[in-house]
């Protein structure tokens, strides 16, 4: 914390950035609960581990797994991070690109 620049980090933090942040991961939370149902998985466990996308790597699996207490999902999360992290990441850009 003592290296980062924290005021070209707030300067970051615009309405704009924080609402399309929380459309994407509250749109991932909700396709993954009913694509989870509809192919008949457990609903809860389906959208944790599609959260798990904007998680920032392992260790936000871990902080969004063990906060749930569903650790044993594990792998499932790290599969989807390594998978559907990056489309998440160029998908989330590009939408930060039309809101600026």
């Amino acid at each position: 914390m003592l290296y980062i620049p924290l005021d070209g980090v707030l300067s970051v933090l615009t309405p704009g950035y924080v609402l399309t942040c929380a459309a994407v991961v509250l749109t991932m939370a909700a396709t993954g609960f009913f694509v989870g149902r509809w192919l008949g998985m457990y609903p809860v466990d389906a959208s944790l581990v599609t959260v798990c996308h904007s998680g920032l790597g392992g260790t936000g699996d871990v902080a969004i797994l063990s906060a749930s207490q569903r650790m044993v999902r594990m792998p499932f999360a790290q599969i989807s991070t390594r998978l559907g992290g990056v489309t998440t990441v160029i998908a989330v850009s590009s939408l930060l690109v039309m809101t600026l």
